[in-house]
Formats: C-alpha cells, structure tokens, sequence
C-alpha cells in the first residue's frame, strides 16, 4: 500500500446511528481513539461526517426522517450541536483536539471561497488538530431536496480528499466491502478486494441506502470512488462497524475493497 501520510476518514450516519435510530457512543469512541492514534503517530487526519439528522432524531424522539425540508433544515441545526458535543466529548478523553468545518457545495465553484476552506483547515492540520467537516444543512436546501446531493456526504469527501491533495480517503460503511451483489438479499454475493475502474457490472451490484436514516448507498460511494481515482487517488471502503480497520488499511492489510487504478 502506498504512503498514508495526509488521510481523510469519512464516516455516514449508519455508522454512527442503527438502524433502530439509537446512537452508537461506542463507536463514535472507538473512532475518536484511533484517529487520535493516527494523529499522535504523525499523521494528518480529516474527518468527514454525516449524522446530524441522524443523531436528532433520536433526541427529538422521531422514528422516520421527514419530507419537509424546512423540518429537516431544524433537525440538523439541533442535530450538529450535539453530534460535535459527542466528538468534542470522545476525542478530548484522548487529548485530541477537533475543530468544526461546515460547507456548502457552492464553496468548491468560488475559488476564493474555496481557498479560505483549504487554508482554515491547512491551518488546523499544522496545529495537530482533526478537522471535521460536514456539510451545512441549514443553508444548502439543495442537498436535502437532494437537487445537489452530496450522497450523505461520500461526494463531499471525495472533492475534499482532492482539493487537500490527501494520500486516500477511507469510507466507513455498514458493509465490508463492495459485493459482486447486495450481500443482505444474495447469499451468493462475495467480496470485491480490490477494484481498478468502475465498470456497468460493478455499477450494477450497487444498491441504495437501506438504513432510512442517511441518503447514501453503495452507488455514491461508486460515484465517490471515480471522483478519487480520476485523480490518481485511492479510496479504501471498510465496515464502520469497528473503526479500528482504519488502522489496518494504513498498515497495508486486506481488509474491505480497495479503489486505485493501475
């Protein structure tokens, strides 16, 4: 495996709320030991989340994502204050310092807007700090109409990884690994260790968010995976199940899929 120097870590709202809308504190702390780890170690690390919706509802006690984009619009503002409470909270156990990144699509087409973005969190990886970024909800009404929709952020972290010029981006997902099928439906399914381009077939294997809870699926993180590799970079999809996997790809080890051209 090639040189993990600069990673980005990008983790969607399955991985750190279930199915049952309950959040996952003990992953969200497993998360926070080992990019802290990475990050003590030498490091450069960025986080790109999702959940803020996610983790809301379970405070504001509701049992289904709703359509109105203005409710979804105060269920990520009263969703972010706690999400960021929960990393602040897991990562300050550990010493680690956060910082909080939030952004729009529209950044990405201003090029000054843009180079304030890349120079604020240059600034936080110098100082040994993890930025973590999501996207504001509040402001881009877009992404929740799902007009401009970043896949629960899996795009985002994808352009992220580019414009950072990071070494790879590691998605934490609630599968193992890209199947040859939908592995919860076809028992048949197996995993695909390493992929070098993104083929119809393998689009075809490619199926939607199942949770109810985030609005990305295996087809985003495709989507994702192309953006990275047209860049000659590599993407690394593992289950967020136990984010101590990440440390295993930086070593190198066979774990998930492995997105990289040839």
């Amino acid at each position: 495996m090639e040189n993990w120097h600069r990673i980005v870590v990008k983790v969607g709202t399955s991985t750190i709320v279930d199915s049952d809308g309950q959040i996952k504190y003990s992953v969200i702390n497993r998360l926070a030991q080992t990019l802290t780890s990475l990050q003590k170690s030498g490091h450069e690390v960025v986080l790109v989340t999702s959940g803020a919706i996610g983790v809301a509802m379970q405070q504001m006690n509701r049992q289904s994502r709703p359509k109105e984009i203005p409710q979804q619009q105060a269920l990520a503002a009263i969703g972010q204050t706690y999400l960021m409470s929960l990393y602040n909270q897991s990562f300050a156990f550990y010493q680690q310092m956060i910082g909080q990144v939030l952004l729009t699509y529209d950044v990405f087409d201003n090029k000054v807007m843009l180079e304030n973005a890349i120079n604020a969190v240059e600034a936080l990886l110098a100082e040994h700090v993890i930025p973590i970024i999501n996207e504001n909800d509040v402001i881009a009404v877009d992404e929740l109409d799902h007009q401009h929709s970043f896949g629960d952020n899996d795009r985002l972290a994808a352009i992220v990884t580019h414009e950072l010029q990071a070494d790879g981006l590691i998605i934490l997902s609630d599968v193992d690994a890209l199947y040859t099928a939908n592995p919860t439906i076809d028992t048949n399914a197996t995993p695909i260790r390493r992929v070098t381009a993104v083929t119809d077939e393998i689009r075809m294997s490619a199926t939607g968010s199942v949770s109810g809870l985030g609005t990305g699926g295996m087809s985003t993180k495709l989507l994702a995976a192309e953006l990275v590799m047209a860049h000659r970079g590599k993407m690394v999809l593992i289950n967020g199940a136990n984010p101590a996997l990440i440390l295993d790809v930086i070593k190198g080890e066979a774990v998930g899929t492995l997105f990289q051209g040839e």
